[in-house]
């Protein structure tokens, strides 16, 4: 099957892993200039840049209110997901916008489950090792990210609540979460 870019655009994980090589050539290399790999709000993640003289008018007070369905994961390396939702936050914040107007959530279903795992859930269900995405769930939750693990992705799972780290949201659903969540003002980010 010849994949188009709108094939590979359309698949979650596909795009995952081509953002996350992407990074790390650009890691290997060093940023372009203008781009940082982190900050000024999340550290472990959200590569962003300054864009000088932006002419998409952003009216005065505007809250940014935006969730994403996280449902791809993998257990070797940080959520690609995760990263797009710190790069919201950092992007923001490099052009100006305060965090009290940068609102986040994240619904968790499929296998995005795993990067919500305390390291030692994580370590028994995984061979040993830690959850690569711990850091960057810890940032996001002490920034005010809601991230938000569906009920049933846990029941067929097993995933206890005390398997979850610390801020992680359980809800019945990831339809009852995005449901909540529009209902409240967030808009889906189609970027995962």
């Amino acid at each position: 099957m010849l994949l188009t870019s709108r094939r590979i655009a359309s698949c979650p994980l596909i795009l995952g892993v081509a953002l996350f090589f992407a990074s790390a050539t650009l890691n290997a290399q060093g940023a372009p200039r203008g781009v940082t790999q982190s900050g000024p709000i999340i550290q472990n993640g959200g590569m962003s840049a300054v864009v000088e003289n932006a002419d998409f008018a952003i009216p005065a007070g505007h809250v940014f209110k935006v969730m994403w369905e996280m449902n791809v994961g993998d257990t070797l390396v940080a959520s690609p997901q995760l990263g797009i939702m710190a790069r919201f936050y950092n992007l923001h914040a490099r052009n100006g916008i305060p965090v009290e107007r940068l609102k986040a959530a994240g619904v968790f279903h499929g296998t995005g489950w795993w990067a919500l795992l305390s390291d030692s859930a994580f370590a028994a269900r995984f061979g040993g090792k830690k959850n690569p995405s711990r850091a960057l769930v810890e940032e996001l939750v002490a920034n005010g990210a809601q991230l938000v693990l569906c009920g049933q992705t846990a029941a067929f799972r097993g995933v206890r609540r005390e398997e979850l780290l610390p801020g992680v949201k359980l809800s019945i659903s990831a339809m009852t979460a995005l449901n909540v969540l529009g209902a409240d003002g967030y808009r889906l980010n189609p970027w995962r």
